[in-house]
């Protein structure tokens, strides 16, 4: 289907805007019209540049508190729709977006709403245009959609069709029902816009916080499809404004955008629209459009490795504190073997896996060691590589080719570097470039890595969601909020449907600090911490306070608590199990590790300590420094 974008969706002046729109290969726009009175260009020299572009100008919008008008006030409405249809026949635009009134007077009388509308109709109609009329989620009488298709249908003009705005629908508590028996040719135009789900008023909720379809929480996927099965045909158009667009790099902006809609062409694809009769399935059915169909998503994701950067120093260095191999030995980790035809080192423990490096690496020069690299197992790498191309991320390359496997890697919009390995065994196995078997380098008893954290800068951080869920198939779940000592921060965990990785993503009120947090799954944390810290590994030290508010929170063993105190454990509980973490300092600034062990089926990450966390990590660092 045919892609749009509101002007207002992306930052800049409107040259720079529909530039970067054009690049991310968009078929045409919503001329916003704050942007159009702001420019220095003609209406007659944005619809050339438009052209020049390859876009199309969908919808001149928006039309502000057009109805509900007293009798006496309508007339200038008219008037000033007067000159506004005038620009929009010198902008070559004939379809404009007229908003449901805000104002406090407005009369609330629907049969007055549709007559005013009809009037309005006329008045299109003799310049040749048409107008959508939508329900604002905070207009003042009319605010669902099916009080805007109710007046539409009274107005009865041709030139007067319904609006839908995804967001309006979902907002007030609506979803596709709520279109029910409204005929596709009668939906003038379709805006798209996800969101979090926050407890706010309306109005702020839109401004602030609206995102790309799929980088929120709301069933968009499902409304949209509605709208597509009662007929509509026009464009799919994002209006998303927000306080990461205002701030955001027009043409990553732009593509993450584009990107959004392919992922949501291909969740209508797939939605399948199964409907069951009684207990006999009946053939899904399929919309006649064009929609995305890329390679599908990886049937399962799992990890691979960590690889961290260091410099030849950090081999003789002693100290677990500065040194990434003297961390990794005190962890029970142990070489096993180095690259045949490259210096790099391959560390394990048991089935957690660590590749060191001291070559050159992507991304601007950093103080080492630092995490440099994860990667992630995936059934086919050829069709991730042919998936992540066709949404238009940048081309997985062979960047560093230092391995013999076909090792292909991809940053993240953040900048975090993702390799891509194949099945044990298959020539994409990113073991098969170390001499010896698995079964030869065979050491300790750990299970794997359990998750890896990244700090991602707030304008980046919608598109690096996107990142996971549209290449990988992540799933993202709650959003957390966390207050630290020094500002805010926010963590959303991402996991496959089928595969062990698990990636959690912070935004903070700082700039990112890419990933600063891998977290090893192992059998006994108490012995895995004992034996660490004989070997000189220093863990964060929890304060006595949290542990009498685990008495309070949970009905433990004092014997548990004391081992827990002893050792500077964490821990929590769901109904499902337990979890018990530990968390080194931070190393080299730049990273800590965090050893897990999880009983049951407790799938969470310890949220309700990481407060307590936070704190601890801001005095140890307080204290290095010093």
């Amino acid at each position: 289907m045919r892609k749009s974008i509101a002007t207002v969706s992306i930052s800049g002046s409107l040259p720079e805007k529909l530039a970067a729109i054009a690049a991310a290969r968009f078929d045409g726009v919503e001329i916003f019209d704050n942007d159009l009175i702001a420019s220095d260009l003609s209406p007659g020299r944005i619809a050339e540049r438009c052209a020049d572009l390859g876009l199309s100008i969908d919808l001149f919008q928006p039309l502000r508190d057009i109805e509900g008008s007293r009798p006496e006030a309508f007339p200038a409405v008219l008037r000033r729709l007067e000159h506004k249809f005038s620009v929009m026949n010198r902008l070559g635009v004939d379809l404009a977006l007229a908003c449901s009134s805000v104002q406090h007077d407005a009369v609330d009388d629907l049969d007055l709403v549709a007559e005013q509308l009809h009037a309005v109709g006329e008045l299109a109609a003799q310049h040749g245009v048409s107008v959508a009329y939508e329900a604002l989620s905070w207009g003042t009488h009319v605010n669902r959609v099916r009080q805007s298709w109710e007046a539409v249908e009274r107005a009865a003009h041709p030139h007067v069709s319904l609006a839908v705005d995804t967001f309006h629908v979902l907002s007030r508590g609506d979803d596709a029902t709520a279109l029910a028996g409204i005929p596709g040719d009668r939906i003038g135009y379709l805006q798209i816009a996800d969101a979090p789900r926050l407890d706010m008023n309306v109005l702020t909720w839109s401004r602030h916080y609206r995102c790309f379809p799929g980088q929120g929480d709301l069933d968009v996927a499902g409304l949209v499809g509605a709208v597509i099965d009662a007929g509509y045909r026009g464009p799919l158009s994002l209006e998303v404004f927000s306080d990461v667009v205002r701030v955001a790099d027009p043409r990553m902006n732009a593509l993450d955008g584009m990107r959004s809609l392919l992922h949501l062409e291909e969740q209508l694809r797939s939605r399948g629209q199964a409907r069951i009769a009684g207990d006999e399935p009946v053939r899904p059915v399929r919309p006649v459009v064009d929609l995305f169909d890329p390679p599908p998503v990886p049937d399962r994701v799992d990890a691979g490795f960590v690889e961290f950067a260091v410099t030849e120093d950090d081999f003789a260095d002693t100290d677990p504190g500065t040194s990434l191999t003297a961390l990794l030995t005190g962890l029970g980790f142990a070489h096993v073997s180095t690259h045949a035809t490259r210096g790099v080192q391959w560390w394990r423990n048991g089935d957690a896996h660590v590749c060191v490096t001291t070559l050159p690496v992507p991304g601007p020069p950093r103080h080492r060691p630092f995490v440099s690299a994860i990667a992630l197992g995936v059934d086919d790498v050829r069709d991730v590589a042919t998936r992540a191309s066709a949404l238009l991320w940048p081309t997985v390359a062979f960047r560093r080719g230092r391995y013999t496997a076909a090792l292909p890697g991809i940053d993240t919009p953040s900048g975090i570097h993702v390799f891509l390995g194949g099945p044990d065994g298959s020539e994409q196995d990113w073991r098969s470039g170390y001499p010896g078997t698995p079964e030869e380098v065979a050491h300790g008893d750990w299970s794997g890595i359990d998750h890896v954290g990244a700090t991602v800068p707030a304008e980046l951080y919608p598109a690096e969601q996107s990142f996971y869920r549209t290449v990988l198939g992540l799933q993202g779940g709650a959003m957390s909020e966390f207050m630290r000592p020094t500002g805010r921060l926010r963590s959303r965990p991402f996991r496959p449907d089928r595969g062990g990785v698990r990636v959690a993503l912070a935004v903070g009120d700082d700039d990112g600090a890419g990933l600063d947090q891998v977290a090893f799954a192992c059998p006994d944390v108490v012995s895995a911490v004992q034996a660490a810290t004989a070997a000189g590994v220093e863990f964060l030290e929890v304060p006595d306070n949290y542990y009498d508010d685990l008495r309070a929170r949970f009905d433990l063993d004092e014997t548990l608590i004391e081992t827990l105190r002893r050792h500077d454990l964490m821990y929590d509980e769901d109904a499902n199990g337990r979890l018990l973490h530990a968390y080194t300092t931070t190393i080299g600034g730049s990273f800590y590790v965090e050893l897990v062990q999880r009983e049951g089926g407790y799938a969470g990450y310890g949220a309700a300590g990481t407060h307590v966390r936070l704190a601890a990590q801001a005095r140890s660092s307080r204290r290095t420094t010093r």
